[in-house]
């Protein structure tokens, strides 16, 4: 994955006339979807035969897309960069509720096609036996 600057940049070109002030959620969907072609990640359709498989055994017509994981750490980075030059955290484009919709539909159906789970992992909580015992004060001798 490229920096940040060289993704900033490669956004610029795509919408140069346009100030980062002056773009909407719908201008970044339209980069994401521009990305998309120069994905690396076979995403399998639903009437492939190895739907659902992450190392399928032959090769297939299905398209190579961007991965869910370089989409999400692009917008993080696109995000927090708008934000670190000024930009307010409620007119922020990659922010936009249709850009989170947009890639949880993208993590979910790349989860469904290669049957990878994005769910967060919960953290076990220790039990009361578990925690660190204080331990008693020293007898003064």
């Amino acid at each position: 994955m490229k920096s940040s600057s060289s993704k900033l940049e490669r956004a610029n070109e795509a919408k140069s006339t346009l100030s980062f002030a002056r773009r909407s959620g719908a201008h970044v969907l339209e980069f994401l979807r521009y990305l998309d072609q120069f994905g690396k990640t076979k995403v399998h359709t639903q009437f492939c035969p190895f739907f659902g498989h992450s190392n399928p055994p032959a090769p297939c017509p299905c398209p190579l897309r961007q991965a869910w994981g370089s989409l999400d750490a692009l917008i993080g980075c696109l995000r927090a960069t708008y934000e670190e030059n000024g930009g307010k955290p409620e007119t922020n484009p990659f922010g936009a509720r249709a850009v989170r919709l947009y890639l949880r539909e993208v993590r979910d159906s790349q989860s469904k096609a290669q049957r990878i789970s994005y769910e967060k992992k919960k953290r076990k909580r220790p039990s009361q036996q578990q925690l660190p015992q204080p331990s008693p004060p020293p007898n003064p001798i």
